[in-house]
């Protein structure tokens, strides 16, 4: 009984065995099965995802083309709001908002006619100065300028000798140019407690008389232009004072400095913190360098310059294009001095822009538009009288400021 019970029993640890080589088949071919299952799946999802991104890609590329050949021929008002403005102010765009200023006063509103903020002042001759939001107006000979933004007011700063010149930053500093019958000052005064913090003074028979100052965006650099006649010959130097840290460890905060024989140099331009543009009656000159600015390009110029418009980002000289059928052509020229653009038009203009999405030339009553590919996206006429053209966020659609509206209007 014993041995039948051991057969048996080795029976059935044969029979066990088999069965359970059996299960590890069948387990393998399953493993096998899903994992090919699963290698569909994925195969299947990874091209659902191609394609839909192929189609997007083609979506995109279709709309790029489009909108890059695409060119529009009229313009719709889409919405508009009146406001209110005395006849002799003049008006401009300050950063997305309307600024506004006149003998008696100034003051903000928003793109639907909202007033932000109103100032009280009287003036003979106000003049502006801006720096990204900020602005700052004054009155030649005067003694007081006034400092703001798009928010609100900043502060006042009231000097005691006749002011000739002026600029802001956008931090609220502002450089002012005080003259008297022996030296011309130069003094730096915070907008929001109008008090001095630095000055600097310069004699004709030293550096010259300055014609042209203009700060950095951080207030700590100041460019000054400056005229005086050695031997019989015009000689304009331009001179960059550092008033951070760094600066204090030279004479009267000067950096650096740079002499132009036989040249007049009526515009310093900051382009940022660390870029400065300036222009001569013969040529054009660009420097670099947020501590001490160094010479980075000089461009000799024989023709006359007509107009100079700048951003923050692109410089553009206009001239007559005697040599063509049109009047004028615009040359655009990016931070390191390089000519990024080169537009001829006939149009007579009050205003050119540089924006993100193209370039706008316009006047009172007409409108050219130009993408950076230099090709005219739109040429037309306003149907009202133009103030100031403020752009939108696209090529298309903009904001036009008549004398009793602010209208948003889309090009078609």
């Amino acid at each position: 009984m014993a041995e039948i019970k051991d057969f048996n029993r080795n029976q059935y640890l044969l029979k066990g065995g088999k069965d359970k080589n059996n299960k590890e088949k069948e387990s393998d071919s399953d493993k096998k099965s899903m994992d090919n299952t699963l290698a569909r799946y994925r195969q299947v999802k990874l091209y659902s995802v191609l394609s839909v991104l192929a189609l997007a890609a083609v979506v995109v590329v279709g709309s790029y083309i489009n909108n890059k050949n695409k060119v529009y021929i009229d313009y719709e008002v889409i919405q508009q709001n009146e406001w209110v403005r005395s006849s002799e102010a003049k008006s401009m765009n300050l950063k997305g908002t309307l600024f506004t200023y006149s003998n008696d006063g100034m003051n903000c509103t928003d793109l639907r006619g909202k007033t932000i903020w109103n100032q009280t002042y009287e003036m003979q001759n106000p003049e502006i100065r801006t720096c990204g939001k900020t602005v700052a107006v004054g009155d030649y000979n005067g003694r007081k300028i006034y400092v703001a933004n798009a928010q609100g007011m900043i502060g006042t700063v009231e000097t005691t000798l006749p002011i000739r010149d002026f600029c802001v930053s956008a931090n609220g500093v502002v450089a002012v140019v005080l003259d008297d019958s022996t030296v011309t000052s130069i003094y730096l005064y915070n907008g929001a407690t109008g008090e001095s913090f630095a000055d600097f003074k310069t004699r004709m028979s030293n550096s010259g008389y300055p014609i042209a100052v203009d700060i950095s965006s951080d207030g700590s650099l100041v460019a000054v232009s400056y005229i005086k006649v050695e031997k019989g010959k015009m000689v304009s130097n331009i001179g960059f004072y550092n008033f951070s840290a760094v600066g204090q460890n030279y004479t009267d905060n000067f950096v650096s400095g740079y002499v132009y024989p036989e040249a007049v140099v009526p515009m310093v331009y900051f382009m940022g913190d660390d870029t400065v543009f300036a222009v001569a009656d013969n040529r054009q000159m660009f420097f670099k360098g947020r501590q001490k600015p160094e010479s980075l390009s000089e461009t000799m110029i024989s023709e006359e310059i007509q107009s100079v418009f700048c951003d923050e980002d692109h410089v553009g000289l206009v001239f007559y294009n005697t040599a063509a059928e049109t009047t004028y052509r615009v040359e655009i020229y990016d931070t390191n001095g390089r000519k990024v653009s080169e537009i001829a038009f006939d149009m007579e203009y009050k205003e050119i822009l540089f924006e993100a999405s193209g370039i706008i030339i316009y006047n009172d009553s007409e409108c050219q538009i130009y993408d950076w590919g230099e090709k005219m996206k739109y040429h037309g006429i306003f149907e009202e009288r133009v103030l100031c053209l403020i752009p939108g966020k696209n090529i298309s659609r903009h904001t036009l400021v008549t004398e009793d509206a602010i209208q948003t209007v889309q090009l078609h």
